[in-house]
């Protein structure tokens, strides 16, 4: 990320994991970090680099590196989520960092089958477990469905046709949001009859 005088970068980070926020091309000595309006510490740039918090809440959470130029934040939070500053005199880096949860693994159900002769229709729904897409901090959640590497269309609902004699395919559904990406590979006939695989 490139980061000068007066910039703003987007950044993104998942729940548990960490992020790092560079202010290399930030003219002076040192800076004054914040969150919003609540100062954080300052840094005076140097090997080592010399941070001063400005509460010791943020000691756990928060490191400074590479000479007091980088800010690493670990174990995120969605709380975590916000505008973050650097500045001094010369100069101000701004950054907005959105946090959000991995997915969990999503479930197919079968909504709908029509059986004849020929072979049979099934209607299936992919969806996250849970409250699903409403879990707070998942971000915008998009899914899809393949067979092997084909693609079979977006969104959480498929509409699959299988003919009576030819061998049914395992179908697969992702869901993907900013920070993740999940898939469950299923075969319809057995999810539709409610059975479990053969052994």
């Amino acid at each position: 990320s490139t980061v000068g005088d007066g910039s703003e970068t987007e950044v993104i980070g998942a729940v548990g994991g960490s992020v790092t926020l560079h202010i290399h091309d930030l003219a002076g000595d040192g800076a004054s970090w914040s969150f919003g309006s609540l100062p954080i510490m300052t840094v005076e740039f140097g090997e080592p680099p010399e941070a001063v918090f400005s509460d010791k809440i943020y000691k756990t959470r928060f490191t400074i590196s590479e000479q007091g130029r980088a800010l690493t934040i670990s174990q995120l939070r969605l709380e975590d989520a916000g505008t973050y500053s650097a500045q001094n005199l010369q100069a101000k880096s701004t950054f907005t960092l959105h946090v959000y949860s991995e997915l969990a693994e999503p479930r197919v159900s079968c909504e709908a089958q029509n059986c004849s002769a020929g072979g049979c229709r099934y209607g299936l729904r992919c969806a996250l477990p849970g409250d699903g897409d409403h879990s707070p901090g998942l971000g915008n959640v998009s899914y899809g469905w393949s067979v092997g590497e084909q693609p079979r269309g977006e969104g959480p609902t498929v509409l699959v046709e299988e003919s009576a004699p030819e061998e049914p395919v395992p179908l697969t559904c992702w869901a993907r949001n900013p920070v993740s990406s999940r898939n469950v590979t299923v075969r319809p006939a057995e999810l539709c009859a409610g059975k479990s695989p053969p052994k």
